[in-house]
């Protein structure tokens, strides 16, 4: 088995796995997030709890910020979140995965 770099372009680069025969096995893409963890981190611990009550202006509330390759990953596997909300609401609300949430609670 071998790993090989097909292509990088910014923070993201994409990965093929060959076996013996030159077939491949396995396609990765591996994108950098740090930036966007941070980002979710600090929008975070900014928001305060009950700070929409009372403002009838503020309908929508951004709940997550997921990097565009894990998003389609799981789109690929689950569906959309219209198509199956019940999967992406416990995705979403598993400690594991806090780090992409950009509020606290529970969605």
């Amino acid at each position: 088995m071998t790993l090989r770099r097909v292509s990088k372009t910014g923070n993201r680069e994409t990965l093929i796995q060959q076996d013996d025969h030159g077939f491949v096995t396995d396609v990765y893409t591996i994108q950098k997030a740090d930036k966007l963890i941070d980002k979710n981190r600090t929008q975070r611990n900014a928001d305060r709890k009950g700070s929409l009550i009372g403002n009838t202006q503020a309908h929508l509330k951004e709940v997550a910020d997921i990097p565009a390759n894990l998003y389609y990953d799981l789109v690929g596997k689950h569906g959309t979140p219209q198509q199956n909300p019940t999967w992406w609401k416990r995705w979403l609300n598993d400690y594991d995965n806090r780090v992409f949430r950009t509020s606290e609670g529970s969605v």
